[in-house]
């Protein structure tokens, strides 16, 4: 059945699909301290309090009481363990030992954050007793927990601030946002219609890493099943595809109504098969020895967009790989767009990027346009060409590899900003970028890297969330 007609290319598209974290809180105590020192704990329970009411803004929050025994430590184990969790975060309020961790964190393989954290910025030294001190003494301990975790062999990183301080809740909300994508990303379905582009050596995919990565392999529609639904389209499902066509485009002169009903029925075909067979994102490519099989691959461009803007992303040339990281940039709330390396102008210091065919309408700056192209550069077929301008701003360049990878993926990124200035007026939507590093550095570094030679672009700054989805992935990353 085909996705509702809806509604894409607005705010609320590009944050639909980001799934909602899972967070695993333990926090800490120390419980000879509570006798000693009336009220301490009563205080560390507001400050935990107080955390727990901001993190579940962010997401769903499963945890125990304060954990202040290695026996209390154990039953938060399994706590998290019976309630699935994407992350884990480790909050000592106060000094606390490192047995209040290690039974907790001996079964939890999500990434883990120490939160080296306070509810306070600063104190009355002058004035303060102890239970004052003992109250922040909280990165104390904190040294002895990743001696903890390094022994046992569990990889983490710590995040330090106070909770007036944005950039402390934004790490927070970047690792519960990226082990959520991961969590999410491994249910996913992937794709192949057809091969891959001839003789472009970056494009074959080798499925074993995949399966070790996700315990799937890729779903492989035929290309007769795209066919086959063409010639299935009623009339109705025409119409309604027509006419979200017809209000989503700006369309020029050079497109006849055959041309936008050829789209649409081909739109609908497409949506039948990818849904049918639910994948999340694909590759497709094929020459076409018939008229019609070449042009429902020519022809594409419309179906495979709006599939993408739905959440589905797919790229030409059978480029499943960076359809995967387009997908990846979705789950994080950034769109994606399917582009490659179109230019460097170095008298204004930006590289040019774009690509032919299906993109994603959602990160256009207004109307997308639609004109007739003749002639598909290095392609059979003729059909319609998107033209946008990107939305301006930081930007999220993205490359998923297997190469120089280890034995399942690895995740190449940098972050730039899309800037304003000419473009190319050809059919397909590109746009200028400035990244952070001088053009050459930039591009002699990230080839150093084994990308593939196509990238998904999202729209926003998604480097922390990519580094934490890596790490729940088991995939290597390298920011550039």
């Amino acid at each position: 059945m085909m996705q509702a007609s809806v509604p894409y290319q607005n705010e609320s598209s590009l944050s639909a699909r980001v799934p909602h974290p899972r967070i695993g809180v333990l926090p800490t105590g120390h419980a000879i301290y509570w006798e000693q020192f009336p009220g301490l704990q009563a205080r560390c329970q507001a400050m935990w309090s107080q955390f727990r009411e901001r993190l579940q803004t962010i997401g769903t929050v499963i945890a125990p009481e304060i954990v202040d025994t290695p026996e209390k430590s154990m039953a938060a184990g399994q706590l998290f363990q019976r309630e699935g969790i994407d992350l884990l975060l480790i909050f000592p309020l106060g000094y606390t030992t490192g047995m209040v961790v290690t039974p907790a964190v001996q079964h939890v393989s999500c990434p883990i954050r120490i939160l080296n954290a306070h509810v306070d910025s600063t104190y009355d030294y002058a004035r303060a007793d102890t239970a004052e001190y003992l109250y922040h003494e909280g990165p104390c301990c904190v040294p002895e927990y990743a001696a903890t975790l390094i022994t046992l062999d569990k990889p983490f990183l710590v995040r330090t601030g106070h909770f007036g301080q944005q950039h402390f809740w934004h790490e927070v909300e970047a690792d519960c946002r990226g082990a959520a994508a991961a969590r999410k990303f491994r249910t996913l379905n992937f794709g192949v219609i057809g091969a891959t582009y001839t003789h472009m050596t970056d494009m074959p995919t080798d499925e074993h890493r995949l399966l070790r990565a996700t315990g799937r392999l890729l779903k492989r529609p035929e290309v007769e099943e795209i066919e086959e639904a063409f010639h299935r389209v009623t009339d109705e499902q025409l119409e309604e595809m027509y006419h979200q066509f017809r209000t989503m485009y700006d369309v020029d002169a050079t497109v006849t109504n055959a041309h936008l009903r050829l789209s649409a029925q081909i739109a609908v075909a497409y949506d039948e098969v990818i849904t049918r067979h639910d994948i999340n994102a694909f590759g497709y490519y094929w020459w076409g020895e018939k008229e019609l099989i070449t042009q429902l691959r020519a022809q594409s461009a419309l179906a495979v967009s709006r599939l993408a803007a739905l959440g589905r992303p797919g790229v030409t040339e059978g480029d499943v790989k960076t359809a995967m990281a387009m997908k990846v940039l979705d789950l994080l709330g950034g769109g994606g767009m399917f582009v490659e390396f179109f230019a460097i102008d170095h008298d204004e210091e930006f590289i040019l990027v774009g690509h032919d065919g299906p993109s994603n309408v959602n990160v256009a700056d207004g109307r997308p346009r639609l004109q007739h192209l003749d002639v598909h550069h290095g392609k059979t077929g003729h059909g319609l060409g998107i033209d946008f301008r990107m939305r301006q701003g930081p930007v999220t360049l993205l490359n998923l590899t297997q190469f120089d990878a280890g034995d399942t993926l690895k995740l190449i990124y940098s972050v730039g900003e899309v800037v304003p200035g000419d473009i190319l007026n050809i059919g397909n939507p590109n746009c200028r970028v400035k990244v952070q590093r001088s053009i050459p550095d930039f591009f002699n570094a990230w080839c150093q890297q084994g990308p593939c030679h196509h990238i998904a672009l999202g729209v926003g700054d998604h480097g922390a969330e990519i580094e934490t989805f890596a790490e729940a992935m088991g995939f290597r990353w390298v920011r550039v």
